[in-house]
C-alpha cells in the first residue's frame, strides 16, 4: 500500500527543491516548501557555517553562473530514505545532474498547519 505521508514529503523535496531550487530558482516556488527559518548546515575546513535561505539562493546563482553547463542539465533525485515520525521527517536523497551525481542531501522536515516544509539541510558532495 502506497504511504500518502511519504508521497506528501517526497512532493515537498521534488518541488520546491528540486524544481525550485535545481530547475528553475523559482523563488515562490521554493518558498512553498521551505520554511522562513530554514538553515543549512555547511561542513567545510572542520567547521561548520549556518546558511539562511536568503544566502543559499545568492549562492545557487554563483554556482549557475560559474557551472553554466552543469546547471542547464536535467536534474533528477533519487530518494534513499524516506522516514518520518509524528510531525517530523528527515529525507535522504541523491541528486543528479543528467549522468553527474552532484550531491546527496539530508533534509529535515516539519509538518506545519499548511503542509511540510523543509527546515534544515546537510549535504555531501561527492568526489
Amino acid at each position: 500500500m502506497m504511504d500518502l505521508i511519504k508521497d506528501k514529503i517526497k512532493k515537498v523535496i521534488e518541488e520546491a527543491y528540486i524544481q525550485g531550487v535545481h530547475e528553475s530558482q523559482n523563488e515562490n516556488i521554493i518558498r512553498k516548501g521551505f520554511h522562513e527559518d530554514f538553515s543549512m548546515l555547511v561542513f567545510q575546513n572542520n567547521n561548520i557555517q549556518k546558511v539562511v535561505l536568503d544566502e543559499w539562493m545568492e549562492r545557487v546563482e554563483k554556482l549557475k553562473q560559474d557551472s553554466a553547463d552543469l546547471w542547464n542539465q536535467k536534474t533528477k533525485c533519487e530518494f534513499v530514505l524516506v522516514d518520518y515520525a509524528g510531525n517530523t521527517a528527515v529525507v535522504k536523497v541523491n541528486v543528479f545532474k543528467g549522468q553527474i551525481h552532484f550531491s546527496t542531501d539530508y533534509m529535515l522536515l516539519y509538518e506545519f498547519n499548511d503542509g511540510w516544509k523543509i527546515v534544515s539541510k546537510i549535504f555531501t558532495i561527492p568526489e
